[in-house]
């Protein structure tokens, strides 16, 4: 598929997360994509609540750079049911204070700032990352509908991904 994807019409190639079921780990998927086609836009819904920072970090600004510049991150919270909301290790209610926590270190991290943060999400003493993203700033998205995702997106986010919901739902969000 990404051999032919631009035969396709395609621009893009979007892998989303869900740890439990039978889906490619869209990190390294999109890593083989990058290697496969020179300017496709790699596309990811990625859980962000219960990863360690200074990981996602890394590996997601090495995917950009890998790529020159060709990823694109959306943040989601994860899906709200068993088994995929307990395999991701954080509380449904914590889930979206993690993210308002997370956010700001992931941006400062991929400004090339030198970043000491002690909180619940992660406790990180003088980290400087490298590389750095070839895009700067980094972009990223989030996903979610409930009105605090939508305060968080506003808040933090350059995009709002929107998902099962209709067109009058997108409207009034």
């Amino acid at each position: 598929l990404v051999d032919d994807v631009d035969t396709l019409g395609f621009d893009s190639i979007w892998l989303p997360e869900v740890l439990t079921a039978p889906t490619l780990d869209p990190m390294v998927a999109l890593a083989y994509a990058a290697a496969h086609n020179t300017h496709l836009k790699l596309g990811t819904t990625m859980l962000l609540p219960g990863r360690n920072l200074v990981h996602l970090a890394k590996e997601s600004a090495t995917l950009d750079a890998l790529s020159r510049g060709r990823l694109l991150v959306t943040f989601v919270p994860g899906l709200p049911r068993q088994p995929e909301s307990g395999a991701v290790g954080v509380a449904g209610s914590e889930k979206g204070r993690m993210m308002d926590e997370m956010l700001p270190v992931l941006r400062s991290l991929w400004a090339g700032e030198t970043v000491t943060h002690h909180g619940d999400a992660a406790d990180i003493e003088g980290v400087t990352l490298s590389p750095l993203p070839v895009q700067q700033p980094l972009e990223f998205w989030l996903g979610g509908m409930v009105p605090a995702a939508l305060e968080r997106c506003g808040r933090f986010a350059d995009g709002w991904l929107p998902s099962a919901c209709t067109p009058e739902e997108v409207a009034r969000a």
